[in-house]
């Protein structure tokens, strides 16, 4: 799929966003998310692929300032609707920007995070993404994405659950076959922290090379 056709299918499916990231177990690791960037009150936060904003509410909820980037406006507007029913207008505001070209000067944010989207581009925009949240962020970088089994029934399990996208897209197998750990490296991103959210995994990292 197009980056077009992709970002109209997400605009198009954003009120039935919600519903689907509640089964897959998204809104715990938003929480978890959270806590684990634990950020201060009034700390400057941008997240990244916002999506309908979980991530970023999750973060204003705790004291922060936050910006929510996303390329789909129905996205975009769901969030703004969650934002306002939760009363965080004035801690959290969205975006239409694009994750490879940030239109932000270099260390303008505490934490920047980038939740569940990275496995969905392409090698050279994962790693455009990658190297631009390490330039806009003054210290921590947090990624979320899948945990992948390396060997054994929970690889297998883990493939089998994602068979139509490991089938379908080049993108999804390449990330399968490369991970995470070298991309977040090469950005020059400093892993401090690993940690575990059910079927997904957290990196904190430290920017600057």
């Amino acid at each position: 799929m197009s980056r077009p056709a992709q970002i109209r299918f997400l605009s198009g499916v954003a009120a039935l966003y919600d519903p689907v990231v509640a089964a897959l177990g998204f809104r715990g690791l938003w929480r978890r998310v959270a806590d684990v960037a634990s950020p201060a009150e009034g700390a400057h936060c941008l997240d990244v692929c916002t999506g309908t904003g979980g991530v970023a509410i999750a973060l204003a909820a705790r004291g922060a300032n936050v910006i929510g980037l996303d390329l789909a406006p129905g996205m975009l507007a769901r969030a703004e609707q969650k934002a306002r029913r939760r009363g965080l207008e004035s801690r959290v505001r969205f975006a239409r920007m694009d994750a490879r070209a940030i239109a932000f000067p270099e260390k303008s944010f505490d934490l920047v995070t980038c939740c569940m989207a990275l496995h969905e581009m392409s090698d050279e925009e994962r790693d455009a993404a990658l190297s631009e949240l390490a330039r806009v962020a003054r210290a921590d970088v947090l990624v979320a994405e899948y945990r992948v089994p390396e060997r054994g029934l929970a690889a297998f399990a883990f493939r089998l659950g994602h068979v139509f996208e490991y089938l379908e897209s080049d993108d999804f197998r390449s990330f399968l076959q490369r991970g995470m750990e070298d991309r977040l490296a090469g950005a020059g991103l400093r892993i401090e922290e690993r940690a575990d959210a059910g079927a997904y995994r957290l990196w904190r990292c430290r920017a600057g090379r």
